[in-house]
């Protein structure tokens, strides 16, 4: 019996094997068929005469005939005759290639030889035929003798004198729905046929699943047998949602192992997760919604955003409030007089003792006349998304209503508090003639003793909330200020610059001035919210969502809110009276703590000086410039006429700084649109180049591979991911649309760069290359591999610097014989000024000497020099942006506009889940500013994780994006933490637990480290638990924690005394009243201080060591800090940033009863606990059964089951 199953099963093992085999060789031989098909059309092509450019020949000779636009799509109807046929596909007259299911029915009547008549299509200005149909296949004009090659050529021959019947085309939106989803294409069921549409041939705008319901829009022959016109679908253009529904507030309903439910009806998969976001029941999201067919649920999540946590606490409402229904100002007749035809109730106030209650407040409406009157609608003024009020009824999305005469109609508002202090929110009624304007104003208390003193003062502002009020306070009065500054008018005579103003300049940049409505809105209100409803009124593309047509004028405004703040930063250095000192050719100022202030004095930068008691007729003032920047004071020199007379006296002095830099973005942002278009910054389809950049290719050992020679690696250690990215861009597939290389913490990301340029120096002779950075640390970082490298010869690379940089020396020793400074004269308009000094660095540089080298690096602003230069177009062939998740996109904007329209290629290298450019304007930062061009163009849909299509390359597609996986910084101990919560789990340690520098050092500072047997020897990350009281001064927002910042240094000095160096240790803290807090312990103790500082100063470093001070304790204030990610609590990127930067130990130093709220800081917590690696204070009772934030666990542990997502 036994026996007998065996044979059975070996049978029936054999026959599947059979199968399988088949179906290998089927695919085999179909590959083979089209690669002999391809074969042929190219030798026809290439070969005879009667090929693929005479048919097009015949087809514009009839279109002339017929007069039709040569700028159009052709759609025509001909005879040919089939040349080669197999199974799936064949050639019409050698040339035209056609798919054997565009015959359909009659795909079993076409022979070899046999006439057909088929409908086919051609793009404008492309040469490709698409046979869309075969129509016809008249018997008659077919035989054996007919199937010779003489024979079919004859025939080809006769037919080409035939003309081609011409239809006219139209785009028509097709509805459909997605059925199956593939690798590379969807199939959809749309009312006409089941279409498999190619999903590198159309525009998409999402990532699509099956069930999504979508429109097709199609090029379709416009045929008047039809009702409708509609002929054949001749060619898919762009696939869309049916309906799309954009940042709607949603809740989690429910959630299962990888996908959720939001408000019943919508459900998401975890991949629109973003990294390091966890979700739970209760939360509140921003939601992009699409229209689907996945029973029960109508609507799938193709965005997601956290707004806010389900704490605790926000489920307490408050019970207070005041009298409803504007009793309060029953006596009040201002505004509501009897007489009036309407009258509302006046504007109200609510009090609240703590943050995240809640209150109704009810406001009337009254008609005071006989007839009916019409509202319109209700709308808040300025609304953002931390609004604290809702309206109820009516519904807020419908807000409109009629008033019968004599009637009232109640207004219901939902306030919840949100933030500590008092705020007001301004809402229009709208009627049909008129508009009645009210407010809301907010008071949230720490206490409820605070809570009843302001109900007890209902006409002052409440102080008391930490110095949030003051702090607002002292904003408004700066703002003030600074406008009165701005206004002054008056005769200035100008100061002696550092080098003489070129009067003839290839191309002046423009003065782009503050615009003086804008100025006086930002400056002027009394509020940040009247300053919010005065801007978004005058520029109204801040509200809207960024697209092609407000990408100028709204990255304009952002700007220039930019350079308006930067104008109010500025006037801390103003004094009301002060004298200069003579020092040689030079006045001198001096400033105190002039390295600490921010932000900085730089070299051009100019001090007003204003005779305080100038009378009408004499009310000049004199600027000077700053010419050198020392440690507590500046050297200016001022017009010889004031210079040379002064004589101590005081004067009033104000403080400006160039705007060049500025005036350089908006120059880019105005001319980056005609310069690359919507192709380049809105792509939502592949482009490729009809060849590739280079014919180059990897072989099995991944070595390059140009034209069968085998091409030498620069550097020999790269892995294969980086190999791979090199390739990618030499071949340089996507035609105008920038490459990105996502390069994680540690895995080679310059590295790469420094390999692709070099080899684009080397196999692209006509190549010349603009390398960009954010800083001058990361290009000073690129020159150095670049020398190290020893591949280039002198005068193959320049870095261009900035004055500010020679004067500071701030300029290694070792780079300055590459170095040199620009003079922006045009050609021919001035003598050739250069200098070269004894380091080697040249000086004034004119244009014959700069931009000839094949690569020039800068930071980006200072590569915005060669605009006014004059360069040729297709001067630079490639831009590569280092770093470039720390540029704003106007920044990256200047570098960009160098580069060649027809053959440039952009690559960006940076990681989107690091920190963003410094933007000091809050506004701009919130309206987009600080978004890097690098992160928002990952969210475009060509650029994002597509696993389905893109298993083998972390789910992106590699003409677009290569993700850097191999780590090369940390123990794997630390690197898991980072990997698991930012990056997908995919990076991969290349530093050994075992016989590598990190693990030996770590094994010698193990008496440090708390005992344990369970430990790995390698696990390098500890977390240090400290109950501790964080404070702030009246003068600052910023917090310090006087007992962790002690534990931190106690630990710094037990790593000295184990022999660890201070440049071998980091110290990282969110507030900078802390770092001073450490420094100080430091100075006063006379002890050697390693780098202490902010994480936004260790971007981009490493450490051996990384001690790190999350500095918050104070329970009342964690949910202020969980939803405003202030600190490291809830800042994905922060924490991100810091937890990255140590090669073999990091002490985390916390309190883990506030820090465990957080969804990252409790896995990285946990992950201490599990390894025995936590010391310090108890943990909270609840830390281990406690898996999220909501109250009931019972019931988001019973959610979280692993149900199937409906099909």
């Amino acid at each position: 019996m036994l026996s007998f199953l065996k044979n059975l099963w070996d049978s029936m093992d054999a026959e599947k094997q059979k199968r399988i085999y088949a179906g290998k060789l089927e695919d085999e031989q179909r590959h083979l068929d089209a690669e002999i098909e391809k074969e042929e059309i190219e030798k026809h092509k290439n070969g005879d005469a009667s090929g693929m450019q005479n048919i097009l020949a015949s087809v514009n000779r009839t279109q002339n005939d017929n007069k039709k636009n040569e700028n159009e799509d052709k759609c025509f109807e001909r005879f040919g005759v089939i040349t080669t046929l197999t199974s799936n596909h064949g050639t019409i007259d050698h040339a035209i290639f056609f798919d054997i299911s565009s015959a359909g029915g009659l795909a079993s009547e076409l022979k070899v030889g046999c006439h057909v008549k088929y409908l086919a299509f051609q793009q404008t200005h492309s040469d490709h035929i698409k046979v869309v149909q075969i129509k016809e296949v008249p018997e008659s004009f077919w035989d054996e003798s007919m199937s010779t090659n003489e024979k079919i050529d004859e025939q080809i021959a006769e037919l080409r004198n035939e003309k081609p019947t011409f239809f006219n085309t139209h785009q028509r939106n097709i509805l459909g729905l997605i059925m199956e989803r593939r690798p590379g294409a969807i199939i959809v069921d749309t009312e006409h046929k089941l279409m498999n549409i190619n999903l590198d041939t159309v525009e998409i705008d999402f990532i699509p699943q099956a069930g999504d319901r979508v429109f097709i829009c199609c090029n379709v022959q416009s045929d008047e047998h039809f009702v409708n016109l509609q002929g054949e679908i001749l060619q898919e253009v762009s696939v869309h949602p049916a309906r799309l529904l954009k940042q709607e507030k949603c809740e989690v309903r429910r959630l299962h192992a990888d996908w959720g439910v939001l408000n019943e009806d919508c459900f998401f998969t975890f991949d629109v997760v973003p990294n390091a976001c966890k979700l739970n029941l209760g939360d509140i999201v921003l939601a992009d919604l699409i229209e689907c067919e996945r029973d029960p649920y109508i609507w799938r999540v193709i965005k997601l955003a956290l707004l806010e946590r389900n704490l605790p606490q926000a489920t307490t409402s408050a019970t207070t409030g005041i009298p409803m229904n504007g009793e309060r100002h029953s006596t009040t007749k201002s505004r509501n007089e009897s007489n009036h035809a309407i009258t509302v109730s006046e504007d109200q106030r609510c009090i609240f003792s703590a943050t995240f209650q809640t209150q109704k407040l009810e406001m009337v409406v009254k008609n005071n006349v006989d007839r009916t009157i019409r509202v319109l609608s209700i709308e808040f003024l300025g609304r953002r998304r931390d609004s604290q009020i809702k309206l109820i009824d009516p519904n807020h999305n419908d807000t409109a209503f009629e008033l019968p005469g004599h009637s009232s109609r109640t207004l219901v508002f939902e306030v919840e508090s949100k933030s500590y202090g008092e705020t007001r929110e301004v809402f229009l009624i709208k009627f049909e003639n008129f508009r009645v304007k009210r407010s809301i104003v907010v008071v949230v208390c720490e206490t409820e003793a605070e809570a009843e003193v302001a109900r007890a003062q209902p006409n002052q502002s409440i102080t008391g909330m930490g110095n949030n009020a003051g702090m607002q306070n002292m904003r408004q009065r700066s703002r003030h200020y600074a406008n009165q500054v701005w206004s002054n008018k008056g005769e200035v005579i100008p100061g002696v610059g550092l080098a003489t103003k070129r009067r003839f300049l290839a191309h002046r940049i423009a003065f782009y001035e503050v615009p003086e409505r804008l100025r006086n809105a930002y400056l002027t209100s009394n509020s940040r919210q009247e300053m919010t409803e005065s801007v978004e009124s005058m520029f109204p593309c801040l509200k809207e969502e960024l697209n092609l047509k407000n990408y100028s004028i709204r990255f304009q405004t952002l700007v220039y809110l930019e350079e308006i703040e930067y104008f109010i930063n500025f006037r801390n250095y103003d004094r009301e009276r002060a004298h200069f000192t003579r020092d040689g050719e030079f006045l001198s100022l001096t400033i105190e703590n002039l390295s600490e202030r921010r932000p900085s004095l730089v070299i051009g930068d100019t001090v007003r000086a204003i005779n305080p008691w100038s009378n009408e007729n004499d009310n000049r003032s004199y600027d000077g410039v700053i010419h050198k920047v020392l440690f507590n004071r500046i050297l200016l020199k001022f017009n010889d006429g004031f210079q040379s007379k002064y004589n101590g006296e005081d004067f009033r002095l104000e403080f400006y700084f160039s705007r060049f830099a500025f005036r350089k973005q908006h120059y880019a942002v105005n001319r980056i649109i005609k310069h690359v278009g919507e192709q380049f910054l809105f792509p939502s389809r592949v482009h490729t180049r009809e060849e590739p950049q280079l014919q180059i290719e990897l072989d099995s050992d991944d070595n390059l591979i140009l034209h069968d020679t085998k091409c030498p690696w620069f550097n020999p250690v790269l892995n294969p991911i980086q190999k791979r990215a090199i390739r990618n861009i030499l071949r340089g597939e996507a035609h105008n649309m920038p490459y990105v290389i996502f390069g994680p913490p540690g895995t080679g990301k310059t590295m790469t760069l420094v390999e692709t340029m070099l080899q684009l120096v080397k196999h692209l002779p006509s190549s010349r290359l603009l390398i960009g950075t954010p800083s001058n640390g990361s290009a000073d970082l690129i020159a150095t591999r670049l020398i190290e490298s020893k591949q280039l010869q002198p005068g193959d690379f320049v870095r261009l610097v900035s004055q500010n940089q020679i004067e500071k020396e701030l300029i290694p020793e070792h780079l300055m014989p590459y170095c040199a400074t620009v003079d922006m004269a045009a050609d021919g308009t001035s003598d050739d000024s250069m200098i070269v000094t004894e380091s080697g660095m040249k000086l004034r540089c004119q244009m014959k000497y700069l931009g000839r080298h094949r690569l020039t690096i800068s930071t980006c602003t200072t590569l915005g020099n060669f605009l006014q230069m004059g360069f040729p177009p297709g001067h630079f062939t490639h831009v590569l942006i280092d770093e470039s998740g720390q540029c704003t996109e106007p920044e990256v904007m200047v570098p960009i506009c160098l580069v060649s329209q027809k053959r440039g290629q952009v690559i960006l290298a940076g990681d989107p889940h690091q920190l963003q450019a410094i933007v000091i304007n809050r506004y701009a930062s919130d309206c987009g500013l600080s978004l890097s061009f690098l992160e928002r163009i990952l969210s475009r849909t060509p650029y994002l994780r597509d696993v389905m299509r893109f298993p083998d390359t972390s789910g992106f597609d590699p003409r677009l994006v290569t993700k850097l996986l191999y780590n090369y910084r940390s123990l794997p101990s630390i690197l898991n933490v980072y990997s698991e919560l930012f990056y997908d789990s995919e990076l991969r340690p290349m530093v050994k637990e075992k016989d590598s520098r990190e693990a030996e050092k770590l094994q010698k500072l193990d008496v440090l480290l708390p005992p344990s047997e369970k430990r790995p020897k390698s696990h390098g990350i500890f977390f240090y638990g400290t109950r501790s009281e964080n404070k702030q001064e009246s003068d600052s927002p910023s917090w310090f924690n006087p007992l962790e910042a002690r534990n931190v240094f106690l630990m710094t000095i037990k790593l000295y005394r184990q022999g660890i160096k201070p440049e071998n240790i980091g110290i990282i803290t969110p507030y900078m009243k802390q770092v001073k807090h450490l420094r100080t312990l430091f100075i006063e103790a006379d002890i050697a201080m390693p780098k202490v500082g902010s994480v936004e100063e260790f971007q981009g470093q490493e450490r051996d060591i990384i001690l790190i001070s999350t500095v918050r304790s104070a329970k009342k204030l964690i949910n202020n800090d969980l939803r405003h990610s202030l600190g490291f609590v809830q800042s994905a990127k922060r924490m991100n940033v810091a937890i990255s930067r140590a090669r073999y130990l990091m002490f985390i130093f916390g309190n883990p009863h506030l820090l465990y709220l957080d969804h990252c800081w409790r896995t990285c917590i946990k992950y201490c606990v599990d390894n025995e690696a936590y010391l310090g204070c108890d943990l909270p009772d609840d830390f281990e059964t406690r898996p999220e934030l909501n109250e009931d666990n019972e019931t988001e542990t019973e959610s979280i089951a692993k149900s199937p997502l409906p099909a």
